[in-house]
């Protein structure tokens, strides 16, 4: 299933992050970290989803290298990692649309996983473009390349446990509430 967006992050976005390129950086570390962690969280609270463990595991793994790389852009650049680690609004604000149940639950986070690797691809894509520096503008364009390869990652999970009509519907129906949050939030030097 291919998914997309329904609100496209304006090129003006990019531009004003490059400008704060340093507090993106601190933002897209801690990024990495989160959705390494929500791999694991995975593992841990759904240890019967035998089938998906291997690839959640890859997915950590490669999300603890892309911290790596981002960690190397930040020391480059004269600075440390911030020892504040900042809750994300975006995530604050689709919360409210995730299911109690357990099993619904399980697919929401999938989905939503899903949705926020997208708009994190097409972020690094548009940062990609706008950079001036030349090894953040190669990193960016290249991880906007590999960060579409977990969309379908987290979508393909859902789909071994719930019918495909039901996946799709609620693709559809988070894709519009993350429309939503992400045209309400205010420009931040951020991925989300």
């Amino acid at each position: 299933m291919k998914i997309e967006l329904k609100y496209k992050t304006p090129l003006e976005w990019a531009v004003q992050a490059v400008d704060g390129i340093d507090e993106f950086l601190q933002d897209h570390a801690d990024a990495e970290r989160k959705v390494s962690n929500m791999c694991m969280s995975f593992i841990a609270k759904y240890p019967n989803r035998y089938e998906i463990i291997d690839e959640l595991t890859q997915i950590a793994v490669e999300e603890l290298l892309h911290f790596k790389q981002v960690y190397q852009l930040i020391q480059a650049r004269g600075n440390q990692l911030s020892p504040i680690f900042h809750k994300d609004p975006y995530m604050k604000l689709l919360m409210p649309i995730f299911r109690s149940d357990r099993d619904l639950l399980f697919m929401d986070r999938l989905i939503v996983a899903s949705i926020a690797e997208l708009r994190g691809s097409e972020r690094f894509g548009l940062i990609g473009k706008v950079a001036k520096d030349q090894n953040i503008a190669k990193f960016y364009t290249n991880l906007h390349l590999q960060e579409l390869e977990h969309i379908d990652s987290f979508i393909k999970m859902a789909l071994i446990y719930f019918p495909e009509n039901e996946v799709n519907k609620r693709v559809e129906e988070i894709l519009i509430k993350e429309a939503e949050v992400t045209e309400s939030l205010p420009w931040r030097c951020a991925i989300h």
